[in-house]
């Protein structure tokens, strides 16, 4: 969990996997009073349509979500949308701390999408999807089947350019948070985790402790 800091103040990035039951109990660092917000990877839309979950009812799961789930159950119960976001959400609104959207938007997203995805690259993906539903990828632990999951889409030089954009996109909301902001806890997913962390020290001059 690297904590960054500069004379602005602090964020401490927790890395979380997605939809895995048993990283929920990580947003329970929030309960020690030293924070001034939580922030999330997560587009306030998002963050809103996990709040009103009761209401909506399930989501549709994308093929990629679909075959990320299957094999990330082989480490446990799972859940959508992420429990570890869940919890993070109903924690915020239960304790009145504020919750940074670190991720883009929806309109931001589809922007970002539609300019960095070549239709070729679509149909890529939706080939990518198929190689992985067969499996070999890193099983070790769930953190490096997440990582590797990941990696394998960066293999396409469009998905790894949105991804970057993405983690620019939220190195540069979490430090202008800290204008008002001194202590920041950063539930960020463990494969975009450690490139903000090299973000925020590389173009904003944090380090870290």
């Amino acid at each position: 969990m690297p904590t960054l800091s500069s004379e602005r103040g602090t964020i401490e990035i927790v890395p979380v996997v997605k939809g895995l039951v048993s990283e929920s109990p990580k947003v329970g660092i929030l309960l020690d009073g030293g924070y001034d917000a939580a922030a999330a990877s997560l587009g306030p839309e998002d963050i809103s349509a996990i709040g009103a979950r009761s209401e909506l009812g399930e989501a549709e799961i994308s093929d990629a979500d679909a075959v990320y789930g299957h094999f990330l159950s082989s480490f446990g119960k799972i859940g959508s949308p992420s429990p570890v976001y869940c919890a993070l959400v109903d924690l915020c609104a239960e304790k009145g701390i504020p919750l940074i959207p670190a991720d883009m938007d929806d309109a931001e997203y589809t922007e970002a999408y539609c300019r960095n995805i070549s239709l070729l690259e679509t149909l890529k993906e939706r080939s990518l999807i198929r190689s992985a539903a067969k499996g070999g990828l890193d099983m070790s632990s769930p953190e490096a089947f997440a990582k590797d999951f990941e990696n394998s889409f960066r293999r396409i030089r469009g998905f790894n350019a949105l991804a970057h954009e993405r983690a620019d996109r939220m190195a540069g909301k979490l430090y202008e948070a800290l204008d008002r902001r001194k202590r920041i806890a950063a539930f960020i997913e463990i494969e975009t985790a450690d490139d903000i962390a090299r973000i925020l020290m590389e173009s904003y001059g944090m380090r870290q402790m």
